[in-house]
C-alpha cells in the first residue's frame, strides 16, 4: 500500500530527528569523559601533593642482640654449649688406598690396623698391583710378571708407634715380594684429611711409595 504525501512527510521528520540527535550524544559522552578524566587528573595531583608532604618514615634497625659472656669453660678452650665438637676417625680398622706407582702398574695397598696400649699399633699390610703396559718397563710387560704381582702381594707384619701425630712401623716379618723382589722395610701412616690417612713406604733398595687410605671397615 503506497503511503501517503502526509506519511512520507512524517518519516522524513523522524530520520532527520535521528540522525540529528548523534551530535547531541557524542558531545554529551564527550562532557562526561571530560569530567571523569579531570576528576581524575585532580585526584592524581592530591595523592602526589600529599606524598610529598608526607614521606614515608625510614625502616627501623632491628635491635641488636646482646651479646652474651662465654662461660668460663669455654673461655678455657670447651666447646660451646649446643655446638658438637669433631670426632676424630678411629684408627683401628681396616684401611684401602689404590694408586699408580712406575714400574709395578695400578697398585692396591691394604693395612689392618690393631691398638694395643695407648699409642702403640700392630699392623698387617698387603700391597697387590696389576701390570699396566704405560708404568711397566718391558722386562715386567709379561703373563708371569702379572700373575705373580696380582696373585702373591707383598705382605708384611708391622708394629709401631704414634710419635708427632705419625704411627711409624717398621717390618717385623715380610711375607711374600713383588715381580721385582721388593718387600717394604718401613711404613708411615699420617691422618690426612677427613676418614683417610696418608701412608708412605721404604723398601730398602727398591723405590718405595705414597698413597692415601680410606676407611673400609672399622
Amino acid at each position: 500500500m503506497p503511503l501517503t504525501q502526509q506519511q512520507r512527510k512524517a518519516l522524513w521528520i523522524c530520520g532527520g530527528l535521528y540522525l540529528a540527535s548523534y551530535p547531541v550524544r557524542w558531545a554529551m559522552d564527550y562532557s562526561r569523559q571530560a569530567a571523569y578524566y579531570q576528576q581524575q587528573a585532580i585526584r592524581a595531583a592530591q595523592q602526589r601533593a600529599y606524598a610529598k608532604a608526607h614521606p614515608p618514615a625510614p625502616p627501623r634497625a632491628p635491635a641488636a642482640a646482646p651479646v652474651k659472656s662465654a662461660p668460663a669453660s669455654t673461655a678455657a678452650g670447651a666447646p660451646a654449649p649446643g655446638r658438637t665438637p669433631a670426632t676424630p676417625t678411629p684408627l683401628p680398622g681396616i684401611w684401602r688406598g689404590r694408586t699408580a706407582i712406575a714400574g709395578r702398574g695400578i697398585c692396591t695397598l691394604t693395612v689392618e690396623l690393631h691398638e694395643g696400649t695407648p699409642g702403640s699399633f700392630t699392623g698387617y699390610s698387603t700391597l697387590a698391583c696389576g701390570n699396566f703396559g704405560p708404568l711397566m718397563s718391558k722386562e715386567d710387560r709379561n703373563p708371569a710378571a702379572a700373575t705373580l704381582n696380582r696373585m702373591s702381594p707383598a705382605g708384611a707384619v708391622l708394629s709401631g708407634a704414634m710419635e708427632n701425630g705419625s704411627i711409624r712401623f717398621h717390618v717385623d716379618k715380610t711375607v711374600g715380594t713383588n715381580s721385582n723382589g721388593c718387600a717394604a722395610t718401613s711404613l708411615t701412616l699420617t691422618p690426612f684429611g677427613t676418614n683417610q690417612l696418608a701412608a708412605e713406604w721404604q723398601e730398602g733398595g727398591c723405590e718405595g711409595g705414597h698413597i692415601i687410605l680410606q676407611k673400609a671397615r672399622g
